[in-house]
Protein backbone atom coordinates (compact mmCIF):
# COMPACT_ATOMS: atom_id res chain seq x y z
CA UNK A 1 0.00 0.00 0.00
CA UNK A 2 1.44 3.36 -0.93
CA UNK A 3 2.03 6.33 1.57
CA UNK A 4 -0.85 8.46 1.95
CA UNK A 5 0.66 12.00 1.93
CA UNK A 6 -1.04 15.69 1.12
CA UNK A 7 -4.15 16.84 1.97
CA UNK A 8 -7.31 15.53 1.00
CA UNK A 9 -9.10 18.40 -0.92
CA UNK A 10 -11.32 16.58 -2.85
CA UNK A 11 -12.73 13.34 -4.34
CA UNK A 12 -13.17 11.19 -7.61
CA UNK A 13 -14.49 7.71 -8.44
CA UNK A 14 -12.32 5.00 -7.20
CA UNK A 15 -10.18 2.23 -9.45
CA UNK A 16 -9.65 -1.51 -8.75
CA UNK A 17 -6.79 -1.27 -6.28
CA UNK A 18 -7.59 2.04 -4.97
CA UNK A 19 -6.74 2.06 -0.73
CA UNK A 20 -7.04 5.15 0.52
CA UNK A 21 -11.28 5.54 0.47
CA UNK A 22 -12.80 8.40 1.21
CA UNK A 23 -15.74 7.41 3.42
CA UNK A 24 -17.57 10.67 3.53
CA UNK A 25 -17.89 10.88 -0.41
CA UNK A 26 -18.87 7.07 -0.68
CA UNK A 27 -21.02 6.91 2.08
CA UNK A 28 -23.08 10.59 0.50
CA UNK A 29 -22.20 8.08 -2.80
CA UNK A 30 -24.64 5.24 -1.51
CA UNK A 31 -27.07 7.16 0.42
CA UNK A 32 -28.26 9.29 -2.74
CA UNK A 33 -28.71 5.92 -4.57
CA UNK A 34 -31.07 4.86 -2.17
CA UNK A 35 -32.86 5.41 1.22
CA UNK A 36 -33.25 2.52 1.97
CA UNK A 37 -31.72 1.42 5.62
CA UNK A 38 -29.65 -0.28 6.52
CA UNK A 39 -27.25 1.58 3.90
CA UNK A 40 -25.67 -0.57 1.76
CA UNK A 41 -22.52 0.03 0.07
CA UNK A 42 -21.73 -1.19 -3.63
CA UNK A 43 -18.50 -1.23 -5.73
CA UNK A 44 -20.04 1.49 -7.50
CA UNK A 45 -20.61 3.82 -4.79
CA UNK A 46 -16.94 4.01 -3.97
CA UNK A 47 -14.83 7.13 -3.80
CA UNK A 48 -10.93 7.70 -3.55
CA UNK A 49 -9.45 10.57 -1.70
CA UNK A 50 -7.54 12.90 -4.17
CA UNK A 51 -4.33 14.49 -2.14
CA UNK A 52 -2.26 17.87 -2.74
CA UNK A 53 0.68 17.69 -2.60
CA UNK A 54 2.76 21.16 -1.40
CA UNK A 55 5.58 21.49 -3.19
CA UNK A 56 8.95 22.78 -1.62
CA UNK A 57 10.16 26.00 -1.86
CA UNK A 58 13.81 27.12 -3.34
CA UNK A 59 14.20 30.90 -2.35
CA UNK A 60 17.86 32.23 -3.62
CA UNK A 61 18.51 35.77 -2.29
CA UNK A 62 20.54 38.07 -4.11
CA UNK A 63 22.04 40.59 -1.78
CA UNK A 64 23.44 43.82 -2.43
CA UNK A 65 26.46 43.89 0.33
CA UNK A 66 28.29 47.26 -0.90
CA UNK A 67 28.93 50.51 0.77
CA UNK A 68 26.50 52.01 -0.91
CA UNK A 69 23.68 50.54 0.60
CA UNK A 70 24.64 50.38 4.14
CA UNK A 71 25.26 46.63 3.66
CA UNK A 72 25.66 46.36 7.31
CA UNK A 73 22.41 46.76 8.23
CA UNK A 74 21.04 45.39 5.00
CA UNK A 75 22.96 42.31 5.51
CA UNK A 76 22.10 41.92 9.16
CA UNK A 77 17.92 41.54 8.17
CA UNK A 78 18.80 39.58 5.70
CA UNK A 79 20.08 36.99 8.28
CA UNK A 80 17.56 37.18 10.12
CA UNK A 81 14.77 36.45 7.33
CA UNK A 82 17.35 33.21 6.46
CA UNK A 83 17.07 32.29 9.45
CA UNK A 84 13.44 32.79 9.86
CA UNK A 85 12.48 30.76 6.78
CA UNK A 86 14.93 28.33 7.97
CA UNK A 87 13.24 28.01 10.93
CA UNK A 88 10.95 24.37 9.92
CA UNK A 89 12.48 24.14 6.73
CA UNK A 90 13.96 20.77 7.09
CA UNK A 91 10.15 19.46 7.91
CA UNK A 92 8.66 21.18 5.05
CA UNK A 93 11.64 20.44 2.54
CA UNK A 94 12.07 24.13 1.94
CA UNK A 95 15.43 25.56 1.14
CA UNK A 96 17.37 28.71 1.20
CA UNK A 97 19.81 30.29 -0.91
CA UNK A 98 22.25 32.99 -1.10
CA UNK A 99 24.17 34.87 -3.84
CA UNK A 100 26.44 38.35 -3.20
CA UNK A 101 29.34 40.42 -4.24
CA UNK A 102 33.06 39.37 -3.63
CA UNK A 103 34.56 41.88 -1.22
CA UNK A 104 37.38 43.33 -3.43
CA UNK A 105 36.41 41.14 -6.45
CA UNK A 106 34.10 42.76 -9.35
CA UNK A 107 31.90 39.58 -9.62
CA UNK A 108 29.37 37.65 -7.73
CA UNK A 109 29.39 34.38 -5.84
CA UNK A 110 27.36 32.04 -4.21
CA UNK A 111 27.48 32.45 -0.36
CA UNK A 112 25.40 29.75 0.48
CA UNK A 113 24.15 27.00 -1.68
CA UNK A 114 20.58 25.87 -1.56
CA UNK A 115 20.12 23.97 2.01
CA UNK A 116 17.57 23.30 4.79
CA UNK A 117 20.41 23.23 7.50
CA UNK A 118 20.52 26.10 10.25
CA UNK A 119 23.66 25.51 11.03
CA UNK A 120 25.45 25.69 7.55
CA UNK A 121 23.51 28.82 6.56
CA UNK A 122 24.98 30.38 10.25
CA UNK A 123 28.29 29.76 8.96
CA UNK A 124 28.18 30.54 6.16
CA UNK A 125 26.45 34.16 5.90
CA UNK A 126 28.79 35.32 9.06
CA UNK A 127 31.37 34.94 6.16
CA UNK A 128 29.66 37.58 4.20
CA UNK A 129 32.13 40.40 2.95
CA UNK A 130 31.11 44.38 2.56
CA UNK A 131 32.20 44.62 -1.58
CA UNK A 132 33.20 47.70 -2.82
CA UNK A 133 31.47 47.15 -6.23
CA UNK A 134 28.18 46.21 -7.33
CA UNK A 135 28.09 43.09 -10.31
CA UNK A 136 24.42 42.93 -9.96
CA UNK A 137 23.88 41.28 -13.48
CA UNK A 138 26.55 38.95 -12.33
CA UNK A 139 24.31 38.04 -8.89
CA UNK A 140 21.58 37.58 -10.98
CA UNK A 141 22.61 35.53 -13.46
CA UNK A 142 24.24 32.99 -11.31
CA UNK A 143 20.99 33.33 -9.14
CA UNK A 144 19.16 31.66 -11.91
CA UNK A 145 22.11 28.75 -12.70
CA UNK A 146 21.58 27.95 -8.89
CA UNK A 147 17.96 27.42 -9.18
CA UNK A 148 18.19 25.80 -13.03
CA UNK A 149 20.44 23.23 -11.66
CA UNK A 150 18.33 22.35 -8.51
CA UNK A 151 15.15 22.34 -10.48
CA UNK A 152 16.92 19.65 -12.56
CA UNK A 153 17.49 17.71 -9.60
CA UNK A 154 14.33 18.43 -8.10
CA UNK A 155 11.40 19.31 -10.61
CA UNK A 156 8.71 19.72 -8.45
CA UNK A 157 10.39 22.61 -6.52
CA UNK A 158 9.03 26.39 -6.41
CA UNK A 159 12.22 28.77 -7.43
CA UNK A 160 11.92 32.53 -6.73
CA UNK A 161 14.65 34.85 -6.59
CA UNK A 162 14.95 37.65 -3.78
CA UNK A 163 16.56 41.07 -4.57
CA UNK A 164 18.12 43.19 -1.88
CA UNK A 165 19.39 46.25 -3.59
CA UNK A 166 19.31 49.58 -4.31
CA UNK A 167 19.53 49.07 -8.01
CA UNK A 168 22.49 50.49 -9.03
CA UNK A 169 24.72 48.03 -10.20
CA UNK A 170 28.07 49.47 -11.53
CA UNK A 171 29.93 46.51 -13.22
CA UNK A 172 28.55 44.34 -16.30
CA UNK A 173 28.97 41.04 -16.84
CA UNK A 174 31.77 41.26 -19.56
CA UNK A 175 34.09 44.10 -19.74
CA UNK A 176 32.10 47.32 -21.64
CA UNK A 177 28.85 46.23 -21.20
CA UNK A 178 26.29 48.27 -19.57
CA UNK A 179 25.86 46.85 -16.34
CA UNK A 180 21.90 48.30 -16.33
CA UNK A 181 21.15 46.13 -19.60
CA UNK A 182 22.68 43.10 -17.92
CA UNK A 183 20.16 43.29 -15.09
CA UNK A 184 17.38 43.68 -17.18
CA UNK A 185 18.51 40.68 -19.10
CA UNK A 186 18.82 38.82 -16.60
CA UNK A 187 15.52 39.88 -15.26
CA UNK A 188 13.70 39.05 -18.51
CA UNK A 189 16.22 35.71 -18.15
CA UNK A 190 14.30 34.98 -14.86
CA UNK A 191 11.06 35.73 -16.56
CA UNK A 192 11.62 32.58 -19.53
CA UNK A 193 12.92 30.52 -16.69
CA UNK A 194 9.35 30.82 -15.05
CA UNK A 195 11.45 31.71 -12.09
CA UNK A 196 9.36 33.87 -9.80
CA UNK A 197 11.50 37.31 -8.56
CA UNK A 198 10.58 39.40 -5.47
CA UNK A 199 12.37 42.99 -5.59
CA UNK A 200 13.29 44.69 -2.05
CA UNK A 201 14.27 48.11 -2.53
CA UNK A 202 17.09 48.99 -0.32
CA UNK A 203 16.40 52.84 -0.15
CA UNK A 204 13.47 55.30 -1.90
CA UNK A 205 13.62 55.26 -5.84
CA UNK A 206 16.59 57.57 -6.77
CA UNK A 207 17.60 56.96 -10.48
CA UNK A 208 17.99 52.94 -9.65
CA UNK A 209 16.53 50.19 -11.98
CA UNK A 210 14.87 48.31 -9.43
CA UNK A 211 11.73 48.90 -10.84
CA UNK A 212 12.40 48.02 -14.28
CA UNK A 213 13.70 44.53 -12.97
CA UNK A 214 11.01 44.17 -11.11
CA UNK A 215 8.66 44.60 -14.55
CA UNK A 216 11.04 42.77 -16.94
CA UNK A 217 10.88 39.80 -14.79
CA UNK A 218 7.32 39.52 -14.24
CA UNK A 219 7.64 39.91 -10.43
CA UNK A 220 7.02 42.55 -7.68
CA UNK A 221 8.73 45.16 -6.13
CA UNK A 222 8.20 46.94 -2.72
CA UNK A 223 10.86 48.55 0.11
CA UNK A 224 13.09 46.36 2.05
CA UNK A 225 11.54 47.41 4.96
CA UNK A 226 7.99 45.29 4.38
CA UNK A 227 10.21 42.54 3.20
CA UNK A 228 9.14 39.74 6.18
CA UNK A 229 8.97 35.71 5.54
CA UNK A 230 5.23 35.72 5.33
CA UNK A 231 5.36 38.05 2.46
CA UNK A 232 8.12 35.60 0.49
CA UNK A 233 6.52 32.87 1.35
CA UNK A 234 3.21 34.36 0.17
CA UNK A 235 4.46 35.20 -2.93
CA UNK A 236 5.70 31.64 -3.69
CA UNK A 237 2.97 30.20 -3.17
CA UNK A 238 1.09 32.82 -5.76
CA UNK A 239 3.28 30.94 -8.10
CA UNK A 240 3.57 27.63 -7.28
Amino acid sequence: MGRRRGKYTRHRLALPGDFDVAFDATLRAAALRSARAPLEVRPEDLRRKVREHRSPFCVCFVVDNSWSVHAERMVEKVKGLVFELLQDATRRGDKVALVAFKGGVAEATVALPPTASCALARRRLEEIPLSGQTPLGDALRRARLLLRAELLRHPNAVPLVVVVSDGLPTVPIRPGGDPVADVLAEGRALRRARIGCVVAEVAEPDGGCAEALAQASGGIRFPLARLAADVVLGVVDEAA
